[in-house]
């Protein structure tokens, strides 16, 4: 069995995906998604103006919003998503994007487009609390950038399971975001989390694991349910 942490609306996608590829999973959802309204005003007045801009799109929880309420917007924009699963959303609605290879932010700061932006209109569409690393380094080259929290994560008043947890039972853990591992590891200080092997999606995530005494922590370079799926197979199985 591995632990699984997703947000809510993620939760029975990853754990049918992972019983679809004859893995045991328990994913545990901490947090749920609200989207912040009068973000979306603001996501308007933007992109309104600034219609050939770069937009970064950080999360599927980013994405969908983007599409229902301005679509029609982005015709013009560049468009960069930080995974293929946002990636996804956006080509459902005719809209090219681009995709960095190592699918967090530091994948998406290496990109060619970002590399020289100085001056260049960079609006960075985020969850609340989330990506710091990308809106400071792409301050730092120049880029004149706004950033919209279009989302936040709310705290579940208890954890949602796709089914219950057999500690005893845990292979591996995974976490696709930094934020999403230490929310694991507040919950479930009681157990031996840094005993087990961990799964994430960055040196950055890897070293702040660490830096709470986990020793054991791999890195998938991609954060999509197939990605993750795969690497299990070819290095746990």
């Amino acid at each position: 069995m591995y632990l699984i942490t997703r947000p809510l609306p993620k939760l029975a996608t990853t754990s049918q995906a992972f019983a679809n590829n004859g893995l045991t999973a328990c994913v545990v959802a901490l947090h749920d998604i609200q989207i912040i309204d009068h973000a979306i005003i603001e996501l308007r007045a933007w992109l309104t103006a600034h219609p050939q801009g770069t937009l970064i799109v950080t999360s599927t929880a980013a994405a969908e919003p983007l599409i229902a309420h301005c679509a029609p917007l982005l015709s013009q924009c560049q468009l960069i998503t930080v995974g293929k699963s946002t990636a996804q959303i956006l080509q459902q609605a005719a809209l090219l994007t681009i995709v960095p290879e190592q699918e967090n932010s530091e994948g998406v700061l290496a990109l060619a487009p970002l590399n020289d932006c100085a001056d260049q209109r960079i609006l960075l569409l985020k969850g609340k609390g989330g990506r710091n690393v990308i809106d400071q380094e792409l301050l730092n080259r120049g880029a004149r950038l706004s950033v919209i929290d279009l989302y936040q994560r709310v705290p579940l008043s208890a954890p949602v399971y796709s089914q219950t947890p057999c500690w005893s039972d845990i292979h591996g853990v995974i976490a696709t975001s930094g934020e999403q591992a230490q929310a694991l590891i507040n919950k479930f200080n009681t157990q031996p989390l840094a005993n087990f092997r961990w799964l994430t999606v960055s040196e950055r995530i890897a070293n702040q694991l660490r830096q709470q005494g986990i020793r054991h922590v791999n890195i998938c370079p991609k954060a999509n349910n197939e990605s993750l799926i795969a690497w299990i197979q070819q290095n746990w199985e």
